[in-house]
Formats: structure tokens, C-alpha cells, sequence
């Protein structure tokens, strides 16, 4: 797509509304949203725990890596990256984003509020994967930004690290045995959900492969074309189950007609894109924004 996508101000995408835009229900896997539904039924307790836990967490947070990372609009092409994958995606808004330093096993995630995101990409990472790789990380991380699942994941992450606060403060011992259960069980169900993001937003099942295989230290190297039948790239994730399992996801997903639907969608918006500026493509004329037709020359702008 040509020309901006975002504010420069706001971070709001400069696109109106239509009925091609991606929508979460079209990527979500149908036990992420089932086990999502249980999570949601604990009601304002969720909220409460961020309120008194994940938001000073996650403040503490963001003073270390804005002070110790970089912004990662001041890297030029990083930016246009995630632009690009953020309007794949639908995004409503740029998250804020930063490279970091790392010496333990490069990785990239997404912290804070469901309306203020966070992604933070590791800088060998950010510099050291090709192009492709590269539009999975941001696709993964804002395929959870887009289905909101922000505020149950700094919940299971609390959960998980067995965050020691009393009952009567907080309320996480109220938090029966099968809903944490419940609740980790489901965290590991959003990462699917993500998965197919990471697929839409680099449009290749094998960029989703190398990223997996980067990031779990199996290659430093993308996985070949050719290798683009599942037998062969199952292979390389043979003694990783869990890794296997995820690959072979993003692939049956890759040939569904639910992706083709998506790719039918993103093809219809992005030839609709054209229409939406303020300046008739053929004759020049001032427009509204949102008109496909222009009212001087009555030309179809898409």
C-alpha cells in the first residue's frame, strides 16, 4: 500500500472502516475463544488483580526497558516493518515498541494494558532474522494485541510465577485450583490464536517455521523454500513437541478456507486503499476521504 498508514500523532490507523477488515473471530482458534469464555466468567476479579498488581508491574517494567532499550521508530526500516504488519492486521492503533540488549535466548513479547501495548523485540532479533522472520514476530505479538489478550496474560504470567500476596489484599487465593488451570490451559491456547496472526501478517507457513526455529535455538538460519512440505519441516522440529505441534497448526491453517478468506478480504481491502484519500486519483479534485467515487469526475478511485 502506498502512502501512510499511520498518524504520525495519534498512531491511528488512516483508514476508514470497512466491511474487509480483519476481524479476531477470523483468526481465532475456536478453543482459544472457548477457553477465553471460562477465563472471562471470573468477572471483575481479572481487572482488580491488574489494578493492584500488573499495572505497578508493569510501570516497573517499562522504566527499565525505556531506560536500558531504544524506541523502535528510531529505527527506520523496524518501523516500517511493524506499520506494515499493524495494518495487515487491522490495527487500530500503533503499539509502542522497543529493541532491547539480551544475553539469554533472544525472544520477543508484548506487555501492559490491553489499551496501551508494548511490544519489545530483542535486538539480535531485530537486526539478525530476514524479512520474513521478522513480520511473524511483530504478527505473533499483535495478533495477541488485536484479540485483547493482554490483561489475562499478565494474570496466568502472575500465576505461573506464583506471585506471593496475601488473600485478604488482592484476592488471588480466591482464584480456585481449576480456573488457574483453566487459566494456563488457555494461555497456552492463545498462542495459536497468535500463531495464525504471525501467518497473516508475513503470508508464508515457512517464515512461521523459521521464527519458531530461531527462537527455540533449533537454527540460526531461515528454513530452505524448499522445504515447504510439512513431513520435511516436521523433521526439524522432531524432538520439539510442543514447537512441532505449533508448526503444524500454522501449516493446516495455511490451507483452510479459512485463511483463503482472509487472503480474499486483506486482496479486496488493499485495492480499496487507493480510493480512501482526499484527492481524485484521476482529475485531481478534493473528495472526501471516505468517497470511492469522485464526485467532479464520478471515477471509481478503487
Amino acid at each position: 500500500m502506498k502512502g501512510r498508514l499511520y498518524c504520525g500523532y495519534c498512531s491511528s490507523i488512516l483508514e476508514p472502516r470497512t466491511n474487509f477488515w480483519l476481524q479476531v473471530q477470523d483468526f481465532q482458534t475456536t478453543a482459544d475463544r472457548d477457553a477465553l469464555g471460562l477465563v472471562k466468567a471470573t468477572g471483575v476479579l481479572p481487572h482488580l488483580l491488574n489494578q493492584f498488581l500488573g499495572k505497578p508491574r508493569a510501570r516497573k517494567q517499562l522504566e527499565i526497558i525505556s531506560r536500558e532499550g531504544t524506541p523502535l521508530d528510531r529505527f527506520e526500516n523496524l518501523s516500517a516493518v511493524m506499520r506494515e504488519c499493524a495494518y495487515a492486521l487491522c490495527l487500530e492503533r500503533l503499539p509502542s515498541a522497543y529493541v532491547i540488549g539480551g544475553t539469554g535466548p533472544p525472544n520477543a513479547f508484548t506487555f501492559g494494558d490491553d489499551d496501551a501495548p508494548i511490544i519489545v523485540i530483542d535486538e539480535r532479533l531485530a537486526h539478525g532474522v530476514g524479512l520474513g522472520e521478522l513480520r511473524c514476530l511483530f504478527g505473533h505479538e499483535m495478533g495477541h494485541i488485536k484479540s485483547r489478550h493482554l490483561l489475562y496474560h499478565s494474570l496466568a504470567d502472575m500465576l505461573a510465577q506464583g506471585v506471593g500476596i496475601s488473600a485478604s489484599f488482592a484476592g488471588l487465593g480466591l482464584i480456585s485450583t481449576p480456573m488457574r488451570l483453566a487459566l494456563l490451559a488457555w494461555q497456552r491456547e492463545s498462542e495459536f490464536s497468535a500463531d495464525r496472526a504471525a501467518l497473516i501478517a508475513s503470508g508464508n507457513p515457512n517464515h512461521v517455521a523459521s521464527m519458531f526455529a530461531m527462537l527455540g535455538g533449533i537454527s540460526n538460519r531461515p528454513i530452505s523454500e524448499n522445504r515447504s512440505m510439512l513431513g520435511g519441516i516436521a523433521k526439524v522440529f522432531s524432538g520439539h513437541p510442543i514447537l512441532n505441534e505449533r508448526v503444524n497448526a500454522v501449516f493446516r491453517f495455511s490451507n483452510s478456507e479459512e485463511y483463503a478468506n482472509i487472503v480474499r478480504k486483506s486482496n479486496y481491502r488493499r485495492m480499496l486503499s487507493n480510493a480512501f484519500t482526499p484527492i481524485c486519483q484521476f482529475c485531481g479534485s478534493p473528495k472526501a476521504i471516505e468517497a470511492i467515487f469522485c464526485p467532479e469526475c464520478k471515477k471509481c478511485q478503487a
